[in-house]
């Protein structure tokens, strides 16, 4: 079959043509009496604050108890979640007709280290538009050769706490090993469990016409179905978690045994750490379903997520710790060397980051509301067209025009991060950071931007550049890509200059 389920395994081969042909008729009868019972129960509920009980009359009509759809979005998500199609009514375009949104990071002025946050409605956790196909696309083309650097989650041979107490774990050593009990095994998969229904109720919520239901979850983890890519994936991501590797396949689950992940992983467990930091292993089918788990959300968004928790013994003054994502587009290093670290050694290389945001960045964690969404911009520049690179900026030379093709290599890279926490049923909670990336050349497609390329923007993205301090224009390879940049700038301002006179 075309769609991708296939029902023999539960049908069984001996079922005939005509029984089948009953069957079906009397579901579509079923359907129709129950469908107007059902749309007036749903529309009584739309009118309900989102965390208020069904009464039992309610609770007697709900679609679930009539068995025609048993699964539906996280309620919460319901109430804060408004489809794109109501939000923007006449002024709605289909993905593929939307562009990218022109995020302003810059500004005139020497820049000081800031966090920079937002908070904005949880309604805009994800952004659709015409570069999410194109960009799953790359993404997985570099999983192919880049996987184990770029995906990981904690897996059971991590575990090496080797019956230590918690008076014996140094809870305020920054660069003491992590030591990695069976519950933060159990937490990661729950975190991510989380995670996952959170993405899709999301989906299904804000994009219904790309993202449906299509199989509730039951004998199987269910269907969703990604109209955009044409694929399926799991609704229920615990009992995903619990399928074992010889489990027939009844639903064509687009990321199921998937030969993206390389079977090296599951070699060497043993060998725990390398040069680059702490490895990615696969020692069980839970940890395989979770790595799939993840992919299957790089493709439902084009956002890289990365699951923050705290460990059991509270370790690194109870910071959160990278346990789990895909992080795709990194850019100037090596994103497997942040895997199982604390957000202080994650942000490491920034400059001044101890000194001027740890204390804040802490704090901000540790307050987050569950479902409240921060948000926050930055920018740079980049002599290639690459969305992953572990090269450093600061290690090349300067480059003239010519050696940059006319300035054709230089990109406008920005990324829109996000936060959120999610609570996780046993009294604990999950941090999800999320990466948008947005890549322009410079001179192809920023200048010629509607927005980026009105002569005042141009203009504050000069002063921006040239006001930045030494300390963060060397962060951000300043002078790699600053002379052949301003050169084009001030390419840009004669030719205005030139028609302007004309």
């Amino acid at each position: 079959m075309d769609s991708g389920l296939n029902l023999s395994h539960l049908l069984g081969k001996q079922v005939t043509t005509p029984v089948l042909a009953l069957v079906l008729w009397m579901l579509f009868r079923d359907l129709q009496s129950n469908k107007r019972v059902i749309k007036e129960t749903q529309s009584r509920k739309l009118v309900k604050p989102y965390l208020n009980k069904m009464s039992p009359e309610e609770e007697m009509l709900d679609g679930d108890n009539l068995g025609i759809s048993k699964w539906r979005p996280l309620r919460v998500i319901e109430g804060l979640v408004v489809s794109v199609e109501e939000e923007e009514r006449e002024s709605y375009k289909p993905w593929d007709e939307t562009e990218p949104y022109p995020y302003k990071p810059f500004k005139p002025g020497e820049h000081r280290l800031t966090m920079g946050i937002s908070t904005i409605p949880f309604n805009y956790w994800f952004i659709i538009d015409k570069t999410l196909k194109e960009r799953i696309d790359k993404k997985w083309e570099i999983l192919r050769t880049n996987y184990e650097d770029l995906v990981y989650h904690v897996d059971p041979a991590m575990i090496n706490n080797d019956g230590k107490k918690g008076s014996d774990v140094p809870t305020d050593d920054m660069y003491a090993k992590i030591v990695i009990s069976p519950k933060d095994v159990e937490q990661t998969n729950r975190g991510l469990c989380q995670v996952y229904s959170n993405v899709i109720s999301y989906l299904t919520c804000r994009f219904p016409q790309y993202f449906q239901m299509v199989l509730s979850p039951g004998e199987t983890p269910g269907a969703l179905y990604n109209a955009i890519l044409k694929e399926y994936h799991p609704i229920d991501p615990e009992r995903y978690l619990q399928l074992a590797n010889d489990c027939p396949q009844c639903i064509d689950y687009r990321c199921f045994n998937t030969d993206i992940i390389p079977f090296e992983l599951t070699k060497n467990i043993h060998m725990k750490e390398d040069e680059i930091g702490y490895r990615v292993l696969i020692s069980c089918d839970k940890t395989r379903r979770a790595h799939e788990l993840i992919l299957a959300i790089s493709r439902l968004v084009e956002d890289d997520l990365l699951l923050l928790l705290r460990n059991q013994y509270q370790q690194y003054n109870e910071e959160y710790i990278m346990f789990s994502g895909l992080f795709g587009f990194a850019a100037g290093f090596n994103p497997r060397s942040r895997f199982l670290k604390p957000l202080t050694l994650i942000h490491g290389p920034v400059p001044e980051y101890k000194r001027d945001l740890q204390s804040q960045m802490n704090k901000f964690f540790a307050h987050l509301k569950p479902y409240t969404l921060a948000n926050r911009v930055n920018y740079t520049f980049q002599n290639h067209d690459m969305l992953y690179a572990q090269r450093k900026f600061t290690d090349a030379r300067a480059r003239s025009l010519d050696e940059l093709h006319g300035g054709k290599d230089i990109h406008y890279r920005s990324e829109r991060q996000t936060l959120t926490k999610f609570p996780i049923p046993s009294n604990d909670d999950v941090v999800v950071f999320g990466v948008r990336t947005y890549l322009w050349n410079f001179r192809d497609q920023w200048l010629v931007n509607n927005f980026y390329g009105q002569p005042q923007i141009i203009e504050e993205l000069e002063k921006a550049i040239n006001d930045m301090n030494h300390a963060l224009g060397t962060y951000k390879g300043r002078d790699e890509w600053g002379p052949p940049l301003m050169n084009i700038i001030r390419q840009n301002k004669e030719l205005r200059m030139t028609r302007t006179q004309n």
